[in-house]
């Protein structure tokens, strides 16, 4: 979607085979498949995504409309306005996505677009008295990121019951609202909200979150144990299967815990999830199923790309992979590996318990006096992490 200065608006559609449709949607309707953008697109389909180039002549000249944008060079003070957009068809679902989000069902709202310029970052001005669900649930957000969790649940509350929301939107709300009241721990209220939910996935999505923070995993098991999550909407999928899986995981079910791991990597696009999905996929492969080779190839996957280990998941991930390669008597990799961690920068319980991993390998690599260095490490701290004090101090003594 492209709506230039002197024209609003023009549309542009790709697909993976480089495809082209583009429309004028600002001239009339007979005739909006008469303009021709004359793109050049080049695309490239991946194993896991596809991309899109695409070259636009641009012109000011206004005497031939039918061909080419029309506009000048966007400026602070004379921007354009773009949304990137894409719809997602699979068989028994579609999503729709855009770079600046809409609110709506489509993506035909100008007034939604991003605003397009050459030049440094600005902030533009906005009128505060607007809103809509995507302001209402920015601001929700930052309640949750302040874990104001009752305001937060209220304002969700809110946005689920606001005039003109879509069903999926309505679904979002309630299942946000939901997770506040489960840290609030209000069990009647989420089984409450997870009730006025309308679409069915998201609903069992939702209560199977309520059972697991209840730690009801055996009475989770039992009711949705069962269910063909193949057959949700795929956008539901990944969620789905990864509350199930950690049930499952809980349950020592390791191989039903790991299809479901699995099945939840595929559908799971957001970064910080897809991390907690593979550390606790190395788990169970570690501690369930005794796969010490799976486990290693998921925890790996959560780190070796990274040049700085900063998430929870990440140091989980590098201490289990360096556990497994000291058991297979791989130790100076397994050094390498913890090592990984910046244990001089890192702070608090993670630099404590990483501290530990590294004496347990040392001590299994003969390296006595290394191992009691990096014990003591942890006893000469100011405020050391209590389990691994304790650990530290036990594993001195056995030394």
């Amino acid at each position: 979607m492209i709506n230039t200065d002197a024209h609003n608006y023009y549309q542009v559609v790709v697909n993976p085979a480089g495809a082209v449709v583009d429309l004028d949607r600002g001239a009339s309707r007979d005739n909006w498949f008469r303009w021709d953008a004359k793109a050049e697109v080049a695309t490239h389909i991946a194993d896991d995504h596809w991309t899109v180039e695409i070259r636009l002549p641009v012109v000011q000249d206004e005497n031939d409309p039918l061909h080419l944008i029309i506009g000048r060079k966007p400026t602070l003070s004379l921007p354009w306005h773009i949304n990137v957009c894409r719809q997602r068809i699979r068989e028994n679902a579609s999503e729709l996505s855009a770079f600046s989000p809409t609110g709506t069902k489509g993506f035909h709202e100008p007034m939604k677009f991003a605003h397009f310029f050459g030049g440094n970052s600005h902030q533009f001005p906005a009128d505060d008295s607007v809103s809509d669900y995507i302001i209402a649930d920015r601001a929700a957000d930052q309640l949750v990121r302040k874990r104001n969790w009752k305001d937060a649940e209220a304002a969700y509350r809110v946005m689920a019951s606001g005039e003109g929301v879509t069903d999926f939107q309505k679904s979002d709300a309630l299942s946000k609202a939901a997770r506040c009241a489960r840290y609030l721990k209000k069990p009647e209220r989420t089984a409450e909200l997870a009730a006025q939910i309308p679409l069915a996935s998201v609903a069992r999505t939702v209560k199977m979150e309520n059972l697991f923070e209840e730690r009801k995993w055996a009475e989770l098991v039992e009711e949705y144990g069962g269910e063909d999550l193949g057959q949700w909407p795929f956008w539901q999928q990944g969620a789905g299967a990864f509350v199930r899986g950690r049930a499952f995981n809980y349950l020592k079910e390791g191989k039903r815990a790991d299809n479901d791991f699995q099945l939840a990597l595929k559908y799971t696009p957001d970064p910080r999830v897809r991390s907690s999905i593979l550390a606790t996929m190395g788990s169970n492969r570690e501690m369930n199923l005794q796969d010490d080779a799976g486990a290693l190839e998921a925890y790996r996957k959560n780190f070796e790309h990274l040049k700085q280990i900063g998430g929870a998941e990440e140091f989980r991930s590098v201490q289990g992979a360096a556990r497994i390669l000291s058991r297979q008597e791989k130790h100076e990799e397994a050094i390498k590996t913890i090592h990984r961690i910046d244990l001089e920068k890192t702070k608090g319980y993670w630099r404590d318990s990483s501290l530990v991993v590294l004496g347990e390998i040392l001590t299994t690599a003969g390296k006595k006096a290394e191992a009691k260095e990096a014990y003591q490490k942890i006893l000469d701290a100011e405020k050391p992490d209590a389990r691994s004090k304790e650990a530290a101090e036990k594993a001195i003594e056995a030394l």
